[in-house]
């Protein structure tokens, strides 16, 4: 699958925001920004079943180009 696709990426931070971790999304793409959108919640609960009370979840979709033989993990 080669081209230009939708990402979700998700970080967990402290409620004061200075540390912020990267968390596994799931690794689907999209090929538009709606259906990410859609999907953000539902990413974002799941990911927060895991965490403290406290823990600040916030996810982005962005633009991403997918993997090929030539170019190294995105995640």
């Amino acid at each position: 699958m080669n081209g230009v696709l939708i990402a979700l990426h998700l970080v967990a931070c402290q409620p004061n925001l200075l540390i912020c971790e990267d968390l596994s999304a799931s690794r689907e793409y999209w090929e538009n920004m709606d259906a990410c959108q859609v999907a953000r919640e539902p990413e974002m609960d799941r990911a927060r079943d895991d965490l403290p009370d406290e823990t600040v979840v916030m996810s982005r979709c962005r633009y991403t180009i997918a993997p090929d033989a030539r170019t190294a993990p995105i995640f």
